[in-house]
């Protein structure tokens, strides 16, 4: 079953992200506030996930980021797996900063990307003496 930003294939369900909008961290955590309640539908955090590269890395392309989770339970796992999807995505919501924090944290980002840009540019001029 596709849902907007992720899959149900049997007992599995994977959830879909972009570093675009969210870090692993941030995923992670709306993932942790909500465990009590994947314990109780017996649903288990199989973990998270970054896109490694093989090449070189795209510097200024969003990472997807992808959660996996199972359901271990007897009873309809779509339908569990679904409620699992909504819960987690409220806890996107209820973890997310604050219009002056996330602001905060893609300053720092795209500080990070530009000093990798930096960095390259070096490399690069090196090498080409």
């Amino acid at each position: 079953m596709e849902l907007s930003f992720g899959e149900i294939k049997d007992n599995r369900l994977k959830m879909s992200f972009s570093t675009a909008d969210y870090s692993i961290a941030s995923v992670i955590n709306a993932i942790k506030e909500r465990l009590d309640l994947l314990a109780q539908i017996n649903v288990v955090f199989l973990g998270a996930q970054t896109e490694i590269y093989t090449g070189p890395t795209p510097v200024f392309t969003p990472v997807p980021i992808v959660a996996h989770f199972l359901y271990k339970g007897n009873g309809d796992a779509v339908e569990t797996l679904t409620r699992v999807y909504e819960v987690i995505w409220e806890g996107i919501a209820y973890t997310f900063p604050d219009e002056a924090s996330w602001a905060e944290a893609k300053s720092y980002y795209a500080n990070f990307i530009a000093s990798q840009a930096d960095l390259l540019r070096a490399r690069i001029e090196a090498t080409s003496e």
